[in-house]
């Protein structure tokens, strides 16, 4: 297997692993909130949570890629990026959006 291939078919899995992500985030969001609320959820929320989860995704596949076939030392720059990307897109805009989630699930409400 060539290094190509390699790379295009870590791209599809990270972007079927965004896509599901974005589908069950909007269904859970879409459960939570009331229905009046529903409204509020354009167009462009679904395939954004989606581009985004799946450029995170990508950047933690990449940076397990590199530590199991043990070339950190060769990758050291992409690695750094990967992990630095990863850790700013899950510190700014994964936990924030979960947590916001999850208190829709707390006994108040949304």
């Amino acid at each position: 297997m060539n290094i190509r291939n390699a790379k295009n078919s870590t791209i599809i899995i990270a972007g079927i692993a965004g896509l599901l992500f974005a589908l069950l985030f909007t269904g859970l969001e879409i459960l939570t909130e009331s229905p009046e609320a529903t409204h509020s959820i354009s167009i462009w929320h679904t395939p954004l949570i989606w581009f985004l989860a799946s450029i995170l995704f990508y950047l933690v596949f990449y940076a397990v890629g590199t530590v199991r076939g043990g070339k950190i030392k060769e990758r050291r720059l992409p690695f750094s990026l990967s992990v630095a990307g990863a850790g700013l897109l899950a510190l700014f805009w994964l936990f924030p959006m979960l947590a916001g989630l999850m208190q829709c699930f707390g006994g108040s409400g949304c």
